[in-house]
């Protein structure tokens, strides 16, 4: 009985002794916490009816009213805008109206129009969502961190021939926005 009582002895020793490291706590210094955190930030459904007047005969080409612009503060706080890296606005856009749509989106200060995204044009008759996703890098972006408004603009193209007021055709947005944080320790 002594045999095996020696050879588990040795092969625990042998296992203890050689799985064994110096501990270097120098990489914690190293260690950058990275974060993400998503959120949804505008959703919103237009019928053809909502370009006209309000006696239905003059149609507009465009909407961009306050039903469209939408407050954010997220980077009011001191905690988020000092860790924000990038921002990844997504967007989901449904067109069932018989001529296509351009959106513009954009980020506003309390004065002016500090970043435009790229123009979104939605095809008619597009039933399915069609994906848009805009990456914004804050180090060659950060007057993005002022942003107190978001502004939504849905144009029509062929405002030649008008719509039919009464017709339940519609366009639909929706859109998110990812924040992608680091911090030091």
């Amino acid at each position: 009985m002594k045999f095996p009582k020696k050879i588990s002895f040795i092969i625990s020793l042998f296992l203890i002794v050689s799985c064994s490291d110096s501990l270097d706590f120098n990489q914690l210094e190293d260690y950058v916490p990275k974060s993400k955190y998503t959120t949804p930030l505008i959703y919103f459904t237009v019928f053809p009816a909502q370009f006209f007047d309000s006696t239905r005969t003059i149609q507009q080409n465009s909407i961009s009213d306050s039903a469209v612009i939408s407050d954010f503060d997220d980077f009011q706080d001191n905690l988020i805008r000092g860790r924000v890296v990038k921002i990844v606005l997504k967007a989901e856009l449904r067109n069932t109206f018989d001529r296509d749509v351009i959106v513009q989106i954009e980020f506003l200060d309390e004065n002016a129009v500090i970043y435009s995204f790229k123009p979104i044009i939605v095809a008619n008759n597009h039933r399915n969502f069609l994906p848009f996703e805009e990456e914004i890098i804050i180090a060659s972006n950060s007057n993005v961190l002022n942003t107190a408004q978001i502004r939504v603009t849905v144009a029509l193209e062929n405002i030649g021939i008008q719509m039919n007021p009464n017709d339940m055709s519609e366009f639909e947005f929706k859109s998110a926005i990812t924040l992608f944080l680091e911090s030091n320790l």
